[in-house]
């Protein structure tokens, strides 16, 4: 029964932790830079790097990446999709050492736009 008890107190802590705070998506669109091609080896490394981000660094809550392939114009060659469960969690991906790594790599080949939002509210 103590065990029960302890069990709704934590797991209503948490609840009132939470509440209050609104997910946050991290969008990354990266464009590769005149010379970098998809088949570029530094290219593939970066990405190989990235898949390795949910390993490394425990604030993010859930990732999804890939390689574009619309042939449009105005389409960028990679997105990179990471979601936090606050804003602090963001902050603190966006200082990790791994990260900082990983932006220094992509600098090489490509630029990027952001955009980090919670969801609008109805």
């Amino acid at each position: 029964m103590k065990t029960i008890l302890f069990s709704f107190i934590i797991s209503f802590g948490l609840s009132l932790h939470a509440f209050g705070q609104k997910q946050v998506t991290h969008l990354v669109l990266f464009k590769l830079k005149q010379g970098i091609s998809k088949d570029d080896l530094r290219f593939k490394e970066a990405i190989k790097m990235a898949k390795s981000l949910p390993v490394r660094i425990k604030e993010i809550e859930d990732c999804s990446m890939g390689v574009n392939f619309s042939t449009r114009p105005i389409a960028y060659d990679f997105g990179l999709t990471v979601i936090f469960s606050s804003r602090k969690d963001l902050n603190s991906y966006l200082a990790h050492p791994f990260h900082v790594q990983l932006v220094e790599v992509w600098k090489e080949i490509a630029e990027w736009n952001i955009v980090d939002y919670e969801e609008l509210e109805e």
